[in-house]
This record gives structure tokens, C-alpha cells and sequence, in this order.
């Protein structure tokens, strides 16, 4: 959780109180108001004066009533999915790395790659590189893009296969081999989180052999109400401290604890 140390603007805080009251309710009068928020008529009538000037509430003819503006419904459509997935998750990835030190990274699906929206490792207890957001992730090799595979409904994850194939791109070689993919699918949902391939070692494209990070993960979908997957989360950690297993068997229950708190804030919102 955010918490520098400075004071917080009470103006400003009775105003968002009361804006947001009012998104909940819909329409309300002056005196409904001031019991639901216990802010003092006169504040309020300063307050609702200044959010109807900036265009965010309007006051019906008819009964008086409040109500937030239509613009402002418009406004909170047009706010990126990614941007409501990142804020839902920051807190439950930061409570994660409290309790586990690891770092932990946040991806969603970008045509046929995943790419990473949000990471705690800047402020994880062990030191590990750290990725740019919008960093590319290889979807069949790494293991946020096999959980995604293997999670993600059928129809979509044919629809990422048959793109694969069809890409010349070195790094997505792997998808014409169907065999591969079929075992590589029914190994991660047995296990229930994905892994990365013995292979790979970070790069997109280049093998192991080439380049290795050093480092190792495990993954899992955030699914969502209708069977979709939001994006996925991992664990990440140096590979040559602990096996994959290991970090599983001690860590898997709270990397999925907190793929489910975020799925439950993304549906409740």
C-alpha cells in the first residue's frame, strides 16, 4: 500500500466522498446526502456547486435530485481493462512479496505474446533484473504464457496457436510442433501452474544456450467469472537456489490466493 508520509487534503477528500456517494446512490437530494456522508449541508453545497461546474454531477429539474454526470459514466467505460487489472492486483502483489520475499510480475495477453503490465520486484527482499513494462514474454516458452495457453478458453487458444504457427518470428518455432503443445498443455494443468521450458532462459527468441538469466518461475491464471483469464501472475526467484517443486510445494497456495483476490476485485467492480 501507497503510504508516503504527508498529510492528506480534506477538501479535496470530502469532495471525492461525495462524488462517490453519489455514483453509488445514482440521484440523491442535498439532506440525503449530508446523512449518508455527515458532511455539513453548507460544504456540500460548495462541494456539489464545484463538481457540477466541472461537469462530473447535474441537478435534475423536475425533483431536484443530484446525479453523476453521463460524461463521467463514459468516462469510467473508456478506462483500459489493463489499467483496472493492474490496479486490482498492485495490493495483492505486494502482499504477496511481503509474506514470500520473491518477486512476483503481472502479464496479459498481447496478440500471441504476453506482456508484463506490473512487477514488485523493485521492491522485492532479493535482488533480480528487472524487466521494462511492455516487455515482450514468450507465450509457449515462458511460464506466465503457458499458464495463459493452457487456461485461456479453447477457441482462443486456437485462435494464438494457428497465429503462432503462421509466425516466421525464432521463439515461436515451438508452435507447429503439436505434440509439444498438447503435453506442454496437459503438464501445466496437472500441475496447475505453468513452468518455464528447459530451454529457455528469458530472451524471446534466443535459447538458453545463448542467454539465461538465471532465473526460474512458476505461473498461474487469474480467471474470471465467465472462464476467461484476466492475465497471470508468477513467482520468480534465482533458479540455482531452489527447484521448481520446492517453490511450489512451500509458495503455490498464496500465488493462487492472490490470482483469486484479484479475480473477485475485478468481477465486484
Amino acid at each position: 500500500m501507497w503510504s508516503p508520509k504527508v498529510k492528506t487534503i480534506d477538501a479535496l477528500e470530502r469532495g471525492l466522498v461525495t462524488l462517490k456517494t453519489l455514483q453509488e446512490m445514482q440521484a440523491a437530494s442535498l439532506h440525503e446526502l449530508h446523512l449518508r456522508t455527515g458532511i455539513p449541508k453548507a460544504t456540500l453545497l460548495r462541494i456539489l456547486l464545484t463538481l457540477e461546474r466541472q461537469g462530473l454531477i447535474w441537478q435534475r429539474l423536475a425533483d431536484g435530485l443530484f446525479r453523476p454526470s453521463y460524461t463521467l459514466h463514459e468516462r469510467a467505460r473508456r478506462i483500459d481493462r489493463v489499467d483496472h487489472l493492474i490496479e486490482c492486483a498492485a495490493p495483492e502483489l505486494e502482499q504477496l512479496q511481503s509474506s514470500i520475499l520473491w518477486p512476483s510480475d503481472l502479464a496479459v495477453r498481447r496478440g500471441t505474446t504476453m506482456a508484463l503490465c506490473e512487477s514488485n520486484r523493485t521492491h522485492s527482499y532479493f535482488v533480480v533484473n528487472r524487466d521494462k513494462l511492455g516487455y515482450e514474454i514468450n507465450m509457449l516458452r515462458s511460464a506466465i504464457g503457458r499458464a495463459y495457453l493452457a487456461y485461456c478458453p479453447g477457441d482462443e487458444r486456437e485462435e494464438i496457436l494457428a497465429a503462432l504457427r503462421a509466425n516466421p518470428r525464432a521463439g515461436d518455432e515451438l508452435a507447429g510442433n503439436r505434440r509439444y503443445v498438447a503435453q506442454m498443455l496437459r503438464d501445466t494443468r496437472r500441475a496447475g501452474y505453468g513452468v518455464r521450458d528447459r530451454h529457455f532462459g528469458g530472451s524471446y527468441d534466443k535459447s538458453r544456450a545463448a542467454y539465461n538469466d538465471g532465473l526460474s518461475a512458476i505461473a498461474v491464471p487469474i480467471m474470471l467469472p465467465d472462464g476467461t483469464v484476466a492475465g497471470c501472475i508468477n513467482i520468480v526467484w534465482i533458479e540455482r537456489l531452489f527447484k521448481t517443486e520446492e517453490m511450489a510445494a512451500k509458495h503455490l497456495k498464496r500465488l493462487v490466493d492472490a490470482s483469486r483476490k484479484i479475480a473477485v476485485k475485478i468481477a465486484g467492480s
